[in-house]
């Protein structure tokens, strides 16, 4: 089973971008900032070769029949050499934009300009809270978005990491709500073009096929408190929605469908995770 994402080049990323920008005005901003950021991961990842994940076949075999994660997300190997590069890049793109981030972003790259980023903060990073709390004080920056800056330049190792252990014999990937790699939650679902479901993890981008009428936080199958909405303007996109958790997950690509967060929050849903 195919649990592989399309391949896309920087050129894919520009084109989409600018078309996204042309339809949807109000998402330039963001799209100036995330398709940048995009493109230099996907160079990154080209040179990216993070240490093979050390578990052994037996254990694997035992995390995954017993339904827990193969890893803690902490525990990726990361390329830091690799990360560190593609970090400076982020930086560079994030501080000469408009987004609330560029102030965050300029700290950051001085700090590493005189060397006070330690290779901890990578790691700390992919904690449960995402953020870089002594960092952060240290740079007077919201730990929040200094975690964002972090992991956007740990993804291309995590996503690595993730395909090592989803490639491996021993790991039996069934179908929780949960990432099967990492443990996290998803961030967005996909139907395929023959109508099957799968989930995106929002950390190592691991994709992996769920039922349809299932809701990926409560595993919840009462189709009587399982629905949908969408955009009647954009009906092919949709958020899922569940009455038992009052919890949504988006069945789209990911910065297009930004509509249908508000769509959802607005009949008193809560992304799956918040």
């Amino acid at each position: 089973m195919n649990h592989r994402l399309p391949t896309l080049d920087a050129a894919a990323i520009e084109a989409a971008a600018a078309h996204l920008a042309t339809v949807r005005p109000a998402y330039a901003s963001i799209l100036g900032f995330y398709g940048p950021v995009y493109a230099a991961q996907l160079e990154s990842a080209a040179e990216t070769s993070p240490a093979e994940i050390d578990i052994d076949d037996s254990l694997l075999r035992m995390k995954s029949k017993a339904g827990f994660a193969l890893i803690e997300p902490a525990d990726f190997p990361i390329d830091m050499p690799a990360a560190r590069r593609l970090l400076i890049k982020i930086c560079r793109i994030a501080a000469a934009s408009s987004e609330d981030i560029a102030h965050t972003a300029q700290a950051l790259f001085e700090a590493m300009q005189s060397d006070r980023v330690a290779d901890d903060c990578f790691a700390e990073a992919l904690s449960e809270n995402g953020g870089v709390p002594s960092l952060a004080g240290q740079l007077g920056v919201p730990a929040d978005m200094l975690g964002l800056l972090f992991y956007l330049a740990v993804k291309p190792s995590v996503e690595k990491g993730a395909r090592q252990l989803a490639d491996r014999p021993a790991a039996h990937l069934e179908a929780p709500n949960d990432c099967p790699v990492c443990g996290r939650p998803p961030v967005i679902g996909e139907l395929d073009h023959d109508g099957k479901q799968w989930l995106h993890c929002g950390l190592c981008w691991h994709r992996w096929p769920v039922a349809r009428l299932t809701c990926p936080f409560c595993d919840n199958r009462d189709s009587g408190s399982l629905a949908y909405a969408f955009s009647e303007s954009e009906p092919e996109y949709r958020v899922n929605l569940c009455d038992r958790c009052r919890r949504y997950v988006k069945v789209v690509e990911q910065v297009a469908s930004l509509h249908l967060d508000m769509l959802a929050a607005e009949k008193g849903y809560r992304r799956i995770d918040d």
